[in-house]
């Protein structure tokens, strides 16, 4: 006999696997449409989507088995799903940058580029890549390139920023074997994951430390006995983290929610000017140096190349973004989950890249998904917050 708790279970079941698929497979459908055209994307989706179906089906045996992997066997697995990331990283990246073998790709050369300038005190943002890119990350992902840069190239921080991912979630999820599961199920389902930590693209670091200071931030407001500055460090971290991409920006209002219905309205306000103060002091001398060469505006205004379609896209859906973060900031329940502020910020990242696939479409006349890469920054947000459903009413459920 099915039970109450299954029955009332069964609606956040299936929340929790649509949320899970959506925020997983839409940004690789820009890879596989890149390699293997609309067909790929056809077929990828339906084998994704049939595995994801088998494994909710048979959680119940999933979960009862990893419940029997002990904590140390656990670490054992982590050390070599992080030995065999780090053999493929070591073995294809360097064929990857080359341009040998898919064109390669200058995002990590515009990092390097211009965090080595900020290092030898020059003005970062003019110097262009060999494909002649200008940087698109604003001066906080320089900042945080930097000890990367120093040991060879930026391209290595995907790497710490994984290793720093799986240990927060560990420290999260309370369960070292459902941290690790939602990392094998990451690389499993999303190829786009591999795929840019293969050619050095810093999106995956980006979207992973942005995260992980939005973690850092809530949970520490959170605690009233915690030391002041214990809480003036993550707020500063976050306010670099958001002086990453323009995009991020866009995440304040839901932070801003949540440290209130966390911490009240005193605290909330204190540590948001903290975070703000940080945010313009590491972004705006470098704008108002050279405002022309400020290159992440440009980047930033990509929409705006829909606007034969959509006209004011490039205004237009940056202000819709906008209003649904306000939105969803004001309905944020007055629960302390954090997969709820995960979820609102994977829908807010997530609805300027929907929009933009669908504009390219519509402009193309066929289904074009390249606009989906851009997914990469709301990918972690939406299966973090979507995960511990998956495990609702089973041995691993986390409570």
């Amino acid at each position: 006999m099915i039970t109450r708790n299954k029955r009332m279970g069964r609606p956040r079941l299936c929340r929790a696997v649509i949320g899970f698929a959506l925020s997983l497979l839409i940004p690789s459908t820009a890879v596989f449409q890149k390699y293997f055209g609309v067909a790929g994307v056809v077929g990828y989706i339906l084998v994704a989507s049939l595995i994801l179906l088998l494994c909710v089906k048979y959680r119940y045996a999933l979960a009862k088995l990893a419940s029997r992997v002990s904590e140390r066997q656990v670490l054992w697995l982590a050390a070599l799903t992080f030995l065999i990331i780090l053999i493929a990283f070591a073995l294809v990246y360097p064929v990857a940058d080359s341009g040998i073998v898919g064109g390669g790709s200058d995002s990590d050369d515009a990092l390097d580029n211009a965090t080595t300038e900020l290092l030898h005190g020059r003005y970062p943002y003019y110097p262009k890549t060999y494909l002649g890119g200008l940087p698109a990350q604003l001066p906080g992902a320089l900042l945080l390139a930097i000890p990367f840069v120093l040991i060879g190239n930026s391209a290595y921080q995907n790497l710490f920023w994984l290793l720093a991912f799986i240990i927060a979630m560990k420290l999260y999820l309370r369960d070292g074997r459902l941290a690790l599961l939602l990392l094998w199920a990451v690389f499993a389902l999303s190829p786009i994951v591999l795929y840019e930590l293969l050619i050095g693209s810093d999106r995956i670091a980006n979207s992973l430390y942005v995260l992980l200071a939005v973690l850092w931030m809530v949970w520490a407001i959170s605690l009233p006995d915690l030391r002041s500055w214990k809480k003036i460090v993550p707020a500063i971290f976050l306010g670099i983290t958001l002086s990453s991409r323009a995009n991020f920006l866009i995440l304040l209002p839901l932070i801003f929610a949540a440290m209130v219905r966390t911490a009240g309205w005193k605290s909330a306000i204190k540590y948001a000017a903290i975070t703000s103060t940080t945010f313009l002091v590491v972004t705006v001398p470098f704008y108002l140096y050279d405002p022309q060469s400020f290159s992440p505006l440009y980047a930033a205004s990509k929409l705006g190349q829909f606007e034969s379609v959509l006209p004011f896209a490039g205004l237009g859906i940056p202000l819709a973004t906008l209003i649904i973060a306000l939105i969803l900031a004001v309905l944020q329940p007055a629960s302390r989950k954090l997969e709820i502020l995960f979820r609102d910020c994977a829908i807010v990242l997530a609805f300027p890249v929907l929009c933009g696939i669908v504009l390219f479409s519509v402009g193309a006349g066929i289904p074009v998904f390249r606009f989906a890469s851009y997914g990469t920054f709301f990918l972690f947000f939406g299966a973090v917050a979507f995960w511990s459903g998956l495990f609702e009413n089973t041995e691993m459920e986390v409570t």
